[in-house]
Parts: C-alpha cells; structure tokens; sequence
C-alpha cells in the first residue's frame, strides 16, 4: 500500500507542478507582453511628442518677423562687404535671441545647429556651426522637402560622421512674401536614446531600444554595433521594419530568448524595440513550479513514512474508515466512520467524524458563497455571458445584425444637484435609476451602463430578441413616467432627453478585473446623436427605428436635422402608442 501511494503521489506532484508551470508560464508570459505594450506606447507617445515639439519650435523660429527681416537684408548685401558683415552680426543675434529668447533654453538646446540655405542652389548663408557656411546641400532631402513645407527627414547618417542625424526644414519667407530659401535644424538625437532608454517598466534586465531601416542599431555615437556588420536581425526587428506592430517570444539578435514589443515609427523610420530575457520573466512561474515540486516531495516523504508505520495497527479500522468514506463520495454526507479502538486508529476514526461534520459544514458556506457571486457576477454581466465566463471563454465578442439602443439623459439634473449634499444627490439619482433598472428586468432589455445622470439600455442582445424596438419604446415611454412620478413626489422639475436607434452593433466584455459588457457600432454612436441632439421631454428616434415601430406607435415628423458626424439625417418624435400598452418583453 504504501509503494502504491508513493508511487502515484509522485506522479501527482510532478504533474501538478508541470501544468502549476505552464499556466504561469503563460500567464507571465501574457503579463510580460501586455507591460511592454503599454511601455511601448508611452514610449511612443513621448518621442511623437518630442519631434512634435521641435517642429513647432522650427516653424516658429522661421516665422518670426526679425529673423525674416535679418535674412532678406544678409542676402541682399554684396559678400566681402563691411554692410554684409553688419547684416551677418545682425542675423546671427536675431537668430539667437529667436532661438534661446522666444523659444526657451531648455527646448531650443535640442537643436544642435541651425542652417539658412539660399532658395537657388541651397548654399548655406549662414549656420551656427559656421563651418558649414558657403556648403551646397541642393540634393539633400530635407532641402528639397523644406522648400515645399515643414518636413522631418528620418534618421539618416551624417555625411561627414556617420553618426545618425534627424532633420527639421521649413519654408524661410521674406516680409514681402517672397521665398527666401530654407532653414534647417538638426536635433540632438539624445534625446530620443535617452527617452527609449529610461528603464520604467523594463525589470531588471529588460531592454528597449531602436534600429534604423537597414537594421542598424542606433546608439549615440553612430548606426550598428561592433561584432554586427550586417545589421542586427530579430523577429521583432525583422517584423517591425516591415512595418508590422506585435509582441511575443522569440529570440533577440544576440540569440537570447525574450519577450518583447515591437512597432515601427513611421515618420523617424525607426523601430521601437523593448525586450525583457525569458529567464527573468518567467522566473516566478520556474520558482513557483519548484517550490510546489519540493513542497508535494516532501509531504509524499512524510505520508508514506507515517503510512508504513502505521499501516498494520488500523488495517481494521481503515477498511471501516474506507467503506464510510465511500458512502461520502458517493454524496452521503450523513454517514460517520465507527470508533472501533480507543487508540490511535480510534482517534483517527473520531477526527474523520469531526473532519466530515466540518466538510459538510464548510461545503454548505462554499455553496452559500458560490451562490453570492454568482448573484453578483450576474449583477453585472448578462447571465449568457456570465456563463461563457465561467466556461473559461477568455474573449467574448458577438455581432448583432439588429438590436435597439436607447439613451437617455435626465435634462436640469445637474444644475439641481449643484445645491444638493452628496448623499442626497446620489440618493435621488438611485431611486431614478433604481425604477429603470426594474423596468429593464421587467421587460427583459439589457441595461449597458450608467454615466452620471445618463442612461444606457439595448434590446435584442445578448439575446436576440424579435420585438427589440418596441420593446425599447415601451421602457421609452416608462420612463418619460418615471420621472412624472418622481417630480411629483419630490416637487422637482425634471425631465428626459431620450434618443433611440436601431441596427447592427459588436458586443463583448471588456477588463480583466472588472468586467464590462459593452456594446460599439456607428448604430451605437448614432443613438447617442438622437438623445443629445434632440428635444427636452420628448423621444427621438432615427428612421429606422420608426420603420419598426410606425404601425403601433404615434409619431411626429421632426424632418431632416444635422446630426454631428452623420450630416442630414431624418428623425421622429415618439409620442405614444396607438393602442392600448403592449405587454412586450425579450
């Protein structure tokens, strides 16, 4: 018996900490991926944001008067000339006073030079690193590009250095309006190295950085990497030049196994990589895997000393034990084991006892509790839905070809709750609530959500439902009478802004934590256009809705309104019904 039970409790233990491994694994995995998204995107968005910066600050240094005035007169003066040289002086003080003054010091030390080129031939006229001044750049892009308008040229390597440059070039015009020529700023590329290296979110030992479209790994001092001749090559790089965004795991260009985020940066023609190795983002699932291996080793060790040395005293009792136990599992809790020793085996025998009263009663709160969250998880998610969750549905997204959406926002309740404490506020905005949302479970619609004091509800999901616009119309018309009711009762002067429409809409959950059920579609977007573009107390509705309902419902013929985003579009008024009140329900 106890070979047996040693033998299987080793397959136990290994196979659980095999699939405990996996499991984490993948979840470590998932999480490590999802981080790196989120740090990619904020990597993004500052280096988009930063290059945005220094566009405008090159439009603005271009567009001023002075510097307008300063470089028509530069050029208007003869070279060699004691005139020339005051306007050289005078363009550069402009220029300077433009730059450090107007724009900043802090941004404007993000452009390593400034350069004006002449209109013909690109000669430069002047430059802060003057150098360069009396060099043509007639065939550099940025020159040609500038001429037409503000352009950015991606990296690109220096001419003289090889170092990676990033340019910013706009049209120079004189005050008359005629072109001048061009001016053309290099940025400090720092900036970006610097903004991609910041190691928030990358671990202790993730990576993030960038490689150029022939695959060179940018650095501060120049493209590539020393042992790299061709380039660095990687799924993610490989990909991301392609101009494929994605994450995953893959090996780096080193051969080392990671997890990582790629995208490319269009407009720098850049990759964004970040990077985290395997080994350190799946270590909690090795150590988690290992710990429940050791642990299960060692409580298999203790059982099977304890079994073997027990063994042959509570043969007897066990066999009674055992057949107790049998009853249990098959689901007869009633049943005790009998005491049939006052010894060890006997005590055993009473603790199996206690141990069954205490499962029985454990099992009774386990059921009480699962029935608790069921009832909450149900509170917030349709029951369908609920159930796909609880079958491990991990993404839940349906199409609908026909639902009915309903806004509705209380008009004058804000200004009202100006004046009012917190808790009475949310007092009387949950008792309006509170009646729509029975008027929801009455007839069957699916309340989507709430935000401030508007309300949100569709018919025909998850569920499809026949009937989804009158059904809608009818909740329409209670709640233009619930909110009768409630002024009535607290001499208030309330009252409903409600749009509706109807067609087709993508609905699924949302969140990891806390779940939401929610619904997109231009038919959802367009049931916001009728309740916020339409009239206080009434019901507007788009034509497709009054195509359901025109046979059972009175309605007024609101004609063609603008609605934002769609143009002319033509809207009824919902007045009632026809016939007496139609008892439908999805």
């Amino acid at each position: 018996m106890t070979l047996y039970f040693l033998l299987v409790s080793m397959l136990v233990v290994v196979a659980l900490a095999g699939v405990t491994y996996v499991l984490a694994a993948a979840s470590q995995k998932q999480m490590a991926i999802s981080r790196f998204d989120l740090v990619a995107d904020h990597k993004e968005f500052e280096i988009n944001r930063f290059v945005a910066d220094q566009r405008k600050i090159v439009q603005n240094i271009a567009g001023l008067d002075d510097l307008r005035k300063a470089a028509a007169i530069l050029l208007a003066e003869q070279p060699g000339t004691v005139q020339r040289q005051a306007a050289y002086e005078h363009l550069a003080e402009v220029l300077f006073y433009a730059t450090f003054l107007e724009q900043g010091t802090t941004q404007a030390t993000e452009l390593t030079e400034i350069l004006l080129l002449t209109d013909a031939g690109g000669g430069v006229f002047f430059s802060t690193d003057t150098r360069h001044e009396g060099e043509y750049r007639l065939s550099d892009r940025y020159f040609i590009e500038g001429r037409k308008g503000t352009f950015l040229q991606s990296v690109y390597p220096s001419p003289e250095t090889g170092a990676p440059m990033l340019t910013v070039a706009t049209p120079l015009i004189s005050p008359d309006g005629q072109p001048l020529g061009v001016l053309a700023a290099h940025l400090r590329l720092s900036v970006l190295v610097e903004i991609v290296s910041r190691r928030t979110g990358l671990g202790e030992s993730g990576l993030s950085y960038l490689v150029d479209a022939h695959n060179r790994y940018l650095s501060l001092e120049s493209f590539g990497l020393e042992g790299y001749p061709r380039g660095v090559h990687s799924q993610g790089i490989d990909q991301s030049i392609q101009g494929i965004n994605g994450s995953g795991y893959y090996d780096d260009y080193a051969g080392v196994p990671v997890i990582g985020s790629y995208r490319w940066l269009e407009q720098l023609g850049l990759a964004l990589i970040i990077e985290i190795p395997a080994s350190e983002a799946l270590a909690p699932a090795y150590r988690l895997g290992w710990m429940l291996f050791a642990v299960g080793l060692l409580a298999v060790a203790l059982l099977s000393i304890g079994i073997y040395l027990i063994a042959g005293r509570i043969a007897r009792p066990i066999v009674a034990v055992s057949d107790t136990t049998c009853k249990i599992a098959a689901g007869d809790l009633e049943q005790t084991a009998p005491v049939l020793t006052e010894d060890e085996t006997g005590v055993l025998a009473t603790n199996f006892n206690n141990m069954i009263g205490q499962l029985k009663f454990t099992l009774e709160e386990l059921a009480a509790e699962q029935q608790k969250s069921e009832q909450l998880l149900l509170n917030i998610l349709p029951a369908p839905i609920a159930e796909r969750l609880k079958r491990g549905e991990e993404t839940i997204a349906d199409s609908f070809a026909e639902v009915t959406i309903l806004f509705a926002d209380i008009v004058n309740f804000t200004p009202m709750s100006a004046g009012l404490p917190p808790a009475e506020l949310v007092s009387l905005l949950n008792e309006i609530f509170s009646e729509f949302d029975s008027l929801c479970e009455k007839r069957g619609l699916e309340k989507i959500k709430t935000i401030g004091d508007a309300y949100m509800v569709g018919a025909g999901l998850p569920t499809k439902c026949d009937d989804h616009a009158q059904v809608v119309a009818e909740m329409a018309l209670d709640m233009l009478a619930v909110i009768k009711r409630f002024n009535h009762h607290h001499q208030t002067d309330l009252s409903m802004r409600i749009g509706i429409n109807s067609g087709p809409v993508v609905a699924g959950v949302i969140g990891t934590k806390k779940f939401i059920y929610d619904i997109w579609g231009d038919a959802v977007n367009t049931a916001a256009r009728m309740e916020s573009q339409g009239l206080k107390g009434g019901i507007q509705v788009t034509e497709a809705t009054y195509n359901y309902l025109r046979d059972q419902y009175e309605f007024g013929d609101r004609g063609f309104i603008d609605v934002k985003g769609k143009g002319k579009m033509h809207t009824y008024m919902l007045k009632g019904r026809k016939t007496a009140a139609v008892g439908h329900h999805c």
